[in-house]
C-alpha cells in the first residue's frame, strides 16, 4: 500500500499544472529566451505577459498541486510513523520514507521560489509559504513563514532524506543522487555558495564511477528523443506513458510547432546560438516560416517524427548538466576552488563546442549564466536564474507580442505570484504579497 501511495505522489507531481508543463514554462516564458507566440487563454501566454491576479493565478496549478504532493507525502510519513506498514523490509521502508521527505522538500522549494521573493533580495526576510510537516487537521490555518525559514526547512528535510534513500537508479523516482542534486540547487538559491559548491562537486566526482554520465557531443541531441527516456544524465525525471500523460496540455505538445506551438525561442536567443554555429545545442532550434517571418521552435521535447508531436514525453527535473553548472556558479561566487569550478564549466561549454574554452580571466558569473542560458533553455530555469541573481530581464525587439513587459527585475511585484483569493476566505490571517489585493 505504501508503494502505491508513493506512486500516487509522483502522479500528482506529473500533472500539466505542475511538472507536466507549468513548472517548466513558468520558468522560461517569464524570462528572455522563450516567448508566447499567440494571444490566447492558455497559461503560458499569461505567464509571458505577467498577468497574474489573486482570483486566477493563470500559472497552472502552482499553488494547489504542490500542496497535494505535500499532503500525500505527509500522509505516507504519518502512516509509517504510526507503524501501519507491516510488510516492507527496513531498506524498502527507509527508501519510501526518504522519497516522501524529498518530494515534500521539492514541493516546498517550488512554492517558495514562485510565491516568495528571491533570498538575495532581502536575505530571506520576506514572506515565503507555510511550512507543513504533518497532515493538516481541519482546524489548522497556518500562515506563511519567511523565505529564510522555508529554505532552512527544505535543507533540513533533504539532509534527513539523503541517507535514507537508495543509490540505485530508480526511473521516475527520487533516489539519493537526485536528492543531493536538489540540495545543491537549494543551497545556490539561498546564497549558501560554499555549501552549494561542495554538494555539487562531491556529487559530480562520485557519479563519475557510476552509470550517470554527461551526454557526449555526438549524442547530445539524441538524449532528448522521445524514446530515449531515463538516459545517462537523468537524475530525476517525470515519467509519462502513452496511457497516462497530460495529453494536449503536456509541455511537449505546447512547444511542438505541429502541436499547439504556444511557445517559441525568442529572436535574441536564436541570434545568440547562431553566433556560434559549431555549438551542437543550436541544432535543437527548428526553423519554420510563418507569414514570411522566420521563427524557431525548441525541439527538446520531440515526437516520433519531425512533424508529429507527442504527449508522452518525459521531463527531466534534475539533470547532471545542471549539477556541473551549479558547481561552476557556486565556485565563482564563493571564490574558492575556482580552478576546479572552471573545469566543471568547461565540461559543459566544450561538450557543446570543443573550441569553446573558457579561461580563468573569462570565468565570471555572467559567463556561467550565459552557459546556463544555452544549456537549460526549455527546462524552467532562465527566469529564476535572472531574478535570484538580481539581474534585469530585457525583452525587446524581435517578434515579441504587443504590450509585453520589457524590463523586469526583482522589484517588480509580479515576479512573485499572488496568494490565491480563496485562501483568505479560509484563513483571514494569511498574508498576501505586496501590491496584490486579497480578492
Amino acid at each position: 500500500d505504501v508503494e502505491y501511495a508513493v506512486n500516487g505522489m509522483y502522479d500528482l507531481m506529473a500533472s500539466q499544472g505542475y511538472y507536466g508543463a507549468a513548472m517548466f514554462f513558468y520558468g522560461d516564458v517569464k524570462g528572455d529566451d522563450v516567448q508566447s507566440l499567440y494571444s490566447n487563454s492558455r497559461h503560458a501566454y499569461y505567464c509571458y505577459m505577467y498577468e497574474h491576479i489573486p482570483s486566477s493565478l493563470r500559472a497552472g496549478y502552482l499553488w494547489g498541486r504542490p500542496w497535494y504532493v505535500i499532503r500525500q507525502a505527509s500522509n505516507i510519513l504519518q502512516a509509517v510513523n504510526d507503524n501501519k506498514v507491516k510488510d516492507a523490509s527496513q531498506a524498502e521502508l527507509s527508501d519510501f520514507v526518504g522519497q516522501a521527505i524529498a518530494a515534500r522538500a521539492l514541493a516546498h522549494f517550488d512554492l517558495t521560489r514562485c510565491f516568495g521573493y528571491p533570498y538575495a533580495k532581502d536575505k530571506g526576510a520576506s514572506w515565503g509559504v507555510p511550512i507543513i510537516d504533518h497532515p493538516l487537521g481541519f482546524d489548522e490555518n497556518p500562515i506563511r513563514n519567511t523565505v529564510a525559514e522555508c529554505y532552512d526547512f527544505i535543507i533540513a528535510e533533504l539532509q534527513k532524506a539523503i541517507p535514507m534513500l537508495s543509490t540505485s537508479k530508480n526511473d521516475g523516482r527520487i533516489n539519493q543522487y537526485a536528492a543531493r542534486a536538489l540540495l545543491a540547487r537549494v543551497y545556490l538559491y539561498c546564497e549558501k555558495n560554499a555549501e552549494a559548491y561542495q554538494a555539487a562537486s562531491s556529487l559530480i566526482e562520485e557519479l563519475k564511477s557510476t552509470q550517470y554520465k554527461l551526454a557526449t557531443n555526438a549524442n547530445y541531441i539524441s538524449q532528448f528523443d522521445l524514446n530515449n527516456k531515463f538516459g545517462s544524465e537523468s537524475l530525476f525525471e517525470i515519467a509519462n506513458l502513452t496511457t497516462d500523460n497530460p495529453s494536449w496540455n503536456a509541455l511537449s505538445y505546447l512547444y511542438h510547432w505541429w502541436g499547439y506551438a504556444d511557445m517559441v525561442a525568442t529572436r535574441e536567443f536564436y541570434d545568440l546560438m547562431a553566433s556560434d554555429p559549431d555549438d551542437v545545442r543550436g541544432k535543437l532550434l527548428g526553423k519554420v516560416t510563418q507569414n514570411g517571418i522566420n521563427k524557431w521552435w525548441l525541439m527538446k521535447y520531440p515526437g516520433p517524427a519531425y512533424r508529429t508531436p507527442a504527449t508522452e514525453n518525459n521531463y527531466m527535473v534534475l539533470r547532471l548538466s545542471e549539477v556541473y553548472l551549479i558547481a561552476a556558479e557556486a565556485g565563482v561566487k564563493s571564490g574558492s576552488n575556482k580552478a576546479k569550478a572552471l573545469e566543471y564549466l568547461n565540461a559543459i561549454s566544450m561538450r557543446a563546442n570543443p573550441d569553446d574554452v573558457v579561461t580563468m580571466d573569462q570565468f565570471t558569473l555572467d559567463r556561467v549564466l550565459l552557459e546556463r542560458r544555452k544549456e537549460l533553455i526549455g527546462e524552467g530555469h532562465r527566469f529564476f536564474d535572472m531574478i535570484r541573481n538580481g539581474r534585469t530581464i530585457y525583452r525587446k525587439g524581435g517578434y515579441h507580442l504587443a504590450n509585453v513587459p520589457q524590463e523586469i527585475d526583482w522589484n517588480y511585484y509580479k515576479v512573485v505570484l499572488p496568494i490565491p483569493a480563496e485562501q483568505f476566505k479560509i484563513n483571514s490571517d494569511m498574508q498576501q504579497n505586496p501590491e496584490y489585493s486579497r480578492e
